[in-house]
């Protein structure tokens, strides 16, 4: 399949592969990224694609499968996130006493708002404070530059005061 080709036929289906992506994700960011990861896979298989029948149909399939993949990787790190703030003795279920400068409410409002950040800045929270990592490491593992791993982790840190403020 030729450049023109795939750019006449693949590239229109764009738009509502973005509303998919949306709707299945709920974040613009996520959304983009998904549909650019789809057509970097249908560009890849570009000499297989000329036998597809229903190219919007294939292309939904392609990237509701890596949709679903963002969302169980979400849910792992979730998981992850929890177990790593048990295992710092904070206690989540609120059966045991409360740190000695949290109270329960507070802590179960800031693991709220660190489930509702977006989830680049919700990865780059996590690893650098409850894993402990440093920047190099976090970009290292993201693949994002270190400059970046900062300026996530601090705008994850400014939404969790401002949040938190509005609560007092």
């Amino acid at each position: 399949m030729t450049r023109q080709e795939f750019n006449s036929t693949w590239l229109p289906l764009g738009s509502a592969l973005y509303r998919v992506a949306f709707y299945i994700l709920e974040d613009d960011a996520d959304a983009r990224d998904a549909v650019q990861d789809t057509f970097v896979r249908l560009w890849n298989s570009r000499d297989t694609l000329s036998s597809i029948n229903n190219p919007q149909a294939y292309a939904v399939r392609i990237l509701r499968n890596l949709c679903l993949d963002r969302v169980r990787a979400a849910a792992r790190h979730r998981m992850e996130s929890v177990e790593a703030i048990r295992e710092s003795g904070l206690d989540v279920r609120g059966d045991g006493p409360p740190p000695d400068n949290i109270d329960r409410e507070t802590l179960s409002n800031v693991l709220k708002m660190i489930e509702e950040l977006p989830p680049k800045q919700k990865e780059v929270l996590r690893m650098r404070v409850f894993e402990d990592r440093e920047y190099e490491e976090i970009s290292r593992l993201t693949g994002m530059s270190q400059i970046n791993v900062r300026v996530n982790l601090s705008m994850a840190r400014k939404t969790l005061r401002n949040r938190l403020n509005q609560l007092k």
